[in-house]
Formats: C-alpha cells, sequence, structure tokens
C-alpha cells in the first residue's frame, strides 16, 4: 500500500506541477512585448518604418519565391490588402529571398503584388522569431504584434480574413 500510495503522490504532484506552469504561459505576455522596430528600403527604394504606421493594422509577411505555401498565400493577401486598405490595413511582404532582388523583382511584377516588398535582412526575420516559411504577423493599431500565424491554407485564409476585420475594427 505505501508503493501504490507514493506513486498516486508522484502522479498528482506532476500534474498539479504542470498545470501551474501552463497556467503562467499564456498569450498575454508575449503581446505585451514591445515589437521590434525596423527602418528599411521597399524594391522600388521607399523607407518604411514600422513605428511610423502606428496608428494602422500591419500584416507583416514573411515569405520567399521558392516557398510553394508563400506562392500560394500570395494573392489571398493581394485580395485582403485591396479590401481592408482604405480601413487603415496594411500589408509588407518581407521576402527571405538572397541576393539583390531580381529575381524577387521579377516575381512581384508576374504576381501584380500592389503592397510594398522588403529584402528582409536575416536579423529583422530573428527578431520577430521567424524560424519557418510563410509566417504571417499581425500587428494592431497600438503597434504590438496580435498574432502569428505560421504556414498557409483554406482554413488559415479564412483566419487572416476574420482577423484583419477584427483588428481594422478596433478603436485605436
Amino acid at each position: 500500500m505505501g508503493r501504490r500510495f507514493f506513486q498516486w503522490f508522484v502522479t498528482l504532484s506532476l500534474c498539479l506541477a504542470v498545470a501551474f506552469l501552463l497556467s503562467h504561459c499564456t498569450k498575454k505576455g508575449k503581446e505585451s512585448a514591445p515589437t521590434p522596430d525596423f527602418t528599411l528600403k521597399t524594391l522600388d527604394g521607399k523607407e518604411i518604418t514600422l513605428s511610423g504606421l502606428k496608428g494602422k493594422v500591419v500584416l507583416l509577411d514573411f515569405w520567399a519565391t521558392w516557398c510553394g505555401p508563400c506562392r500560394e498565400a500570395i494573392p489571398h493577401l493581394v485580395q485582403l490588402y485591396k479590401a481592408n486598405q482604405d480601413k487603415g490595413f496594411e500589408v509588407i511582404g518581407m521576402s527571405m529571398d538572397k541576393g539583390e532582388g531580381q529575381i524577387v523583382r521579377h516575381f512581384v511584377k508576374s504576381m501584380d503584388i500592389p503592397y510594398p516588398i522588403i529584402l528582409a535582412p536575416e536579423d529583422v526575420a530573428k527578431s520577430y522569431g521567424v524560424t519557418a516559411l510563410p509566417t504571417t504577423l499581425f500587428i494592431g493599431k497600438d503597434g504590438k504584434v496580435r498574432e502569428k500565424i505560421v504556414g498557409f491554407n483554406a482554413t488559415i485564409a479564412k483566419e487572416m480574413a476574420a482577423r484583419v476585420a477584427d483588428l481594422t475594427a478596433e478603436k485605436p
């Protein structure tokens, strides 16, 4: 009986410890963290400073021309951008392609992408915790990262549209 009690006690203690630790792992902690700022040039030479877009909803799309899901996501992002641009919504394409950008320029032209594209430095991607492509970050009007989505499929497309609607409807 003593051994059974000990096993029960250890199991219960582990469960309580896990429950305690999980209760402290909330999404709010990440939301309150400061959003890394950057000032970078777009493919057409314009300078964008992320903090200068405060008051708007910003979608940062980390992608590459060689990434299949990224290529699938772009028409959806173009449509989201066109439908919500007048509501204070911005999309910034953060290309992770290497090189001078000639391949990216050709790709942007062939896909008729209307939003700004930046050749993102590796350190900027790291500062946002990008470990896979595509990675999409939603930044609220308050300038804080509200959500991070990795990957793309039809379900994610619907979630993205709903998230844009929610964030653009928020009062500053």
